[in-house]
C-alpha cells in the first residue's frame, strides 16, 4: 500500500500498524500498511488510512475530508 497519490518505491517505506500494538494489533499483513516516511508521519499526526474489503485503500485528512485522486482521462 502506498498513501493515496504517493509513488514512493516500497523499499523506501515503513511498516505501519493499522491497530497499534498497545491496542492489541498484531504484526501481520492484514494489520499493516507500507507508508513512505512522510505519509507515515502524517498518519501519526491526524491523517487516517483504511483498507477496504476489496483491498483498496482510502485516506482522510485530519478534518475528515477524504483524499481522492481522479483517474486520468484518455483521449
Amino acid at each position: 500500500m502506498q498513501s493515496t497519490g504517493c509513488d514512493a518505491p516500497a523499499h523506501w517505506c515503513d511498516v505501519h500498524h493499522l491497530v497499534t500494538w498497545i491496542d492489541g494489533g498484531e504484526t501481520n499483513l492484514e494489520n499493516c500498511a507500507l507508508l513512505c516516511e512522510r505519509h507515515h508521519t502524517k498518519v501519526h499526526h491526524g491523517f487516517r488510512i483504511e483498507r477496504q474489503a476489496d483491498g483498496r485503500w482510502r485516506t482522510w485528512r485530519p478534518d475528515g475530508t477524504e483524499i481522492l485522486i481522479l483517474a486520468a482521462h484518455h483521449r
